[in-house]
């Protein structure tokens, strides 16, 4: 009878073993999945960057060139301005977009962890002031710079969720303390 308590007792702590060595070994491969997803991503941020660097060199080059071809100012009529005027505006509209998609690109290549490190340095100067107002009893600004603290951490957990990254792990979004 003991030894079969005993037997019994190594197959649970066995098995208990083996699942513990199962967990880890599937966190190990989700964590390497992960980083590959990470890594694809970076390749397509990269990708990206090429061709939208291209875009507005283009863009550039084209209005350079027409710059150069255009009449003077003061010989065009008020409508061949009107219509310069909006030519120009569309093509800094598109300059625009395309700035904008290349910021989005490089948060992709920063990752979250540089992301997250920006802003809690962000976050710790708004701190500082509120912590200063709040010793100074000014309450409406010490509220109104929560509000902004609150305002960024939820634009930061929306700009990952949008360029599709997550925080890694161990993160934690900073507390207002």
């Amino acid at each position: 009878m003991k030894k079969d308590l005993i037997a019994t007792l190594v197959l649970i702590v066995l098995g208990v073993s083996l699942a513990a060595v199962a967990q880890q070994a599937g966190q190990q491969n989700a964590r390497g999945e992960r980083m590959r997803q990470r890594w694809a991503a970076q390749q397509q941020a990269v990708e990206k960057i090429q061709k939208l660097s291209a875009d507005l060199k283009t863009d550039m080059e084209e209005a350079a060139l027409a710059r150069q071809n255009q009449p003077s100012r003061e010989n065009m009529t008020d409508e061949e301005r009107a219509k310069l005027r909006e030519t120009w505006a569309k093509r800094r509209e598109k300059q625009q977009r395309i700035l904008a998609e290349l910021e989005q690109q490089v948060a992709i290549l920063k990752g979250s962890g540089q992301l997250q490190t920006e802003l809690e340095a962000d976050l710790g100067e708004l701190k500082s002031i509120r912590d200063l107002a709040t010793e100074e009893k000014a309450e409406k600004t010490a509220a109104r710079l929560t509000l902004l603290i609150d305002k960024k951490q939820t634009n930061f957990d929306t700009t990952l969720k949008n360029l599709g990254l997550e925080r890694d792990l161990g993160e934690r979004r900073p507390r207002n303390n």
